[in-house]
């Protein structure tokens, strides 16, 4: 690309310290990179909490964000067509940590977990911006073409909820709760409604994403403070709670309630991430319950698998994909918040506009 620039958002710190730049080079694809033009990239709660600087991590500046992404290829690298199976023009997403160092962790197919880990839109340039580079050790997707943009770039939380669903191991006869109706929530909804349980519940305090989870495949939808969730799942238990409780929201009174709702030995997948300690009793977890808590984090062997759900029509990416920014607006994509009766899924930012 030469002396080439392009538009780009900077992170130069946590609280508000991004701004847009309009001199950036274009970067150049090293030996097996990928130079991709990026099509939509997703705004995560991460990325709100990396603004408003209520995240957990330690991060190096500055860095162009955006771990959520669709991109077509503009050029290649030195072996990389070989390597990703991909040419110029197609379509392709990347899973967002990069680990081709091995360690106890991905010598145990536990990549998402190493010790060592690039991260795209945190540690490596990521996607809000006119152009990024998939990394020479990144996993790599091609983009089905029956996808849209908009479905392609709900791959990654998709991917996530996939994964947590996975580790929630639901049966046929279980009474499944999802708590939360954001991006990850959704797809959880989704993607549980494929393991066929008896009655699949969405938790969430705005209507209008109770309204939508009701039509992407939940049975009942209830606001947390309904009576009638605990009339429900005592009508469908017999008075013992939900088996399963997956937990997306990543607010403390959400995980909570779980503990409240779940039935002894009952399985609780926590997949939130949260702006602080949750203090709970730790009792209910032993003493009285002997509940099996699990975490749930990234998306190891599910971006593949939330491609395909989606190219065949079993879940439904568009339908989360529910507002759109231009690049330069990117803080009103950041900083928008939607009333409980308007439908706010998945906010993207599109760097061509």
């Amino acid at each position: 690309m030469g002396d080439r620039t392009m538009r780009a958002v900077r992170c130069e710190g946590f609280g508000g310290r991004h701004r847009l730049v309009t001199d950036q080079p274009v970067p150049e694809p090293g030996p097996g990179e990928l130079l991709m033009r990026v099509n939509l990239a997703g705004i995560c709660a991460a990325d709100r909490a990396m603004y408003d600087g209520s995240g957990p991590w330690d991060l190096s500046f500055p860095f162009t964000p955006g771990h959520e992404f669709t991109a077509t290829v503009a050029a290649l690298g030195e072996g990389a067509a070989e390597r990703h199976g991909l040419a110029e023009g197609d379509r392709a997403v990347a899973e967002l940590n990069v680990t081709g160092a091995e360690d106890f962790y991905t010598r145990r197919g536990l990549y998402h977990l190493a010790d060592r880990m690039e991260v795209i839109g945190a540690t490596r340039d990521g996607a809000w911006a006119e152009y990024m580079i998939y990394p020479a050790d990144a996993v790599v997707h091609r983009v089905p073409d029956n996808l849209s943009d908009a479905a392609a770039c709900y791959a990654e939380p998709l991917a996530n909820a996939i994964h947590g669903v996975e580790r929630a191991g639901i049966e046929f006869e279980d009474v499944v709760v999802v708590a939360g109706a954001g991006p990850i929530g959704m797809g959880m909804v989704q993607a549980a409604r494929l393991k066929t349980p008896r009655k699949l519940i969405l938790v969430n305090p705005g209507a209008a994403k109770r309204e939508a989870g009701l039509r992407l495949g939940a049975d009942l939808a209830f606001h947390p403070d309904d009576p009638a969730l605990r009339e429900a799942l005592g009508d469908l238990t017999g008075g013992r709670g939900a088996d399963v409780y997956l937990e997306a929201s990543g607010r403390a009174d959400a995980f909570r309630l779980g503990m409240d709702l779940v039935r002894k030995r009952g399985r609780i997948v926590v997949f939130g991430v949260y702006k602080a300690p949750v203090t709970v009793d730790l009792n209910v977890f032993g003493e009285f319950k002997e509940l099996d808590i699990r975490g749930g984090h990234l998306a190891p062997f599910t971006y593949a698998t939330a491609l395909d759900l989606m190219a065949r029509g079993l879940v439904d990416g568009d339908a989360c994909v529910t507002h759109t920014f231009p690049l330069a607006e990117f803080e009103a994509g950041l900083t928008r918040v939607a009333d409980p009766d308007e439908l706010q899924i998945k906010v993207v930012l599109d760097p061509k506009g």
